[in-house]
């Protein structure tokens, strides 16, 4: 029940990062958008989008200076925002094979989700680049919750392990 608290809180403060700039949330700005939106399906013309892979990523690596912390701050941003989303989904999804690849799905559509209402509402850039950033962060958050865990789990595993054992038997005798 816990991680599904603290989901729900980083996705309202994501929405509130990403849609709204930090401002407000104005769902009913969002709805007054799309409803616009379906009602003048031209609009999406007057949209701008990056549909080319990696085109804002070497935009921004090659303006990195000290004076324009801005670039830096939207590369990394894009990867540091969603690392949470990583560490909350693999918390949450029980430990097998699939935890990862369900991390780099979820950590995607999300992404994607975002990346679509800004194309439809007008609200942003639909840009192809934070798609694959975000999709990056979600899985160093996935990194950041599981190796560390299965680290522990060999290191301590075969000492728990007979721990457990002897004090079942010591139990039962």
């Amino acid at each position: 029940m816990g991680w599904v608290v603290i989901l729900l809180i980083y996705l309202y403060l994501l929405t509130k990062l990403i849609l709204f700039k930090g401002g407000a949330v104005d769902v009913g700005l969002v709805w007054d958008r799309l409803t616009a939106f379906l009602h003048q399906p031209d609009l999406i013309h007057t949209r701008t989008v990056n549909l080319t892979p990696f085109q804002e990523i070497k935009r921004d690596w090659h303006s990195l200076s000290l004076h324009r912390p801005r670039t830096a701050i939207h590369l990394a941003g894009n990867i540091v925002a969603f690392i949470p989303f990583g560490i909350l989904i693999a918390g949450m999804v029980r430990a097998s094979i699939f935890t990862g690849i369900n991390v780099l799905f979820l950590s995607f559509l999300l992404s994607l989700g975002y990346e679509a209402t800004q194309l439809l509402t007008g609200i942003g850039i639909f840009d192809v680049d934070d798609l694959m950033l975000n999709t990056l962060g979600g899985m160093i958050g996935y990194l950041v919750y599981s190796v560390p865990l299965v680290l522990y789990r060999m290191l301590t595993g075969g000492k728990a392990r007979v721990a457990a054992k002897r004090y079942v038997k010591e139990r039962h005798v």
